[in-house]
């Protein structure tokens, strides 16, 4: 099954998807959340961990945003957490794009100082972080088809999980 998703093309992760292999350890970091306590990465670790960087001036995020909102109320049960990263924002404007339409959490990168630990270019600029901790997936951009291939990787990364919890 594992080759099937390592593949590109309407049955595996898309092409644009870059694997990290091995995976590296994600840096770890400290952000304010727009409505809530400060959050570390590190409190994440067991969880499978998506984080996007984005600002609401950028047409792509508009749609990706929404996507990863559905991926989270999907998957929070299962052990994912997702991670909505403004860059260079004030909380203010962060708040008035958002609304009430988010349950994910919205963190403050005002410096940008974690995205440029990132290495963020460009943004939407998406990273996934396994159960270990490790970075093992990045994407960037918005082409469509965001909840299949996510969809395709939390599967694969939450049966590894569990297949090496029952081994």
């Amino acid at each position: 099954m594992l080759g099937v998703l390592s593949g590109c093309g309407s049955q595996g992760i898309g092409a644009d998807w870059k694997r990290i292999r091995p995976g590296v350890a994600a840096i770890d970091f400290e952000l304010p959340q727009l409505d809530g306590p400060p959050v570390k990465l590190s409190d994440y670790r067991g969880r499978v961990v998506i984080m996007e960087f984005w600002a609401t001036w950028c047409g792509p995020c508009q749609f990706s945003l929404p996507s990863l909102e559905v991926s989270y109320k999907r998957y929070r049960d299962r052990g994912v957490a997702v991670l909505l990263i403004n860059e260079g924002e004030s909380p203010e404007a962060a708040r008035k794009w958002a609304g009430k339409r988010f349950t994910a959490p919205i963190l403050l990168d005002q410096d940008q100082a974690v995205g440029a630990r990132y290495h963020v270019r460009g943004i939407p600029r998406l990273f996934i972080v396994d159960q270990q901790g490790n970075l093992v997936y990045v994407h960037e951009g918005y082409g469509g088809g965001l909840e299949r291939n996510l969809a395709l990787i939390l599967n694969e990364l939450l049966a590894a999980a569990t297949a090496a919890a029952d081994g």
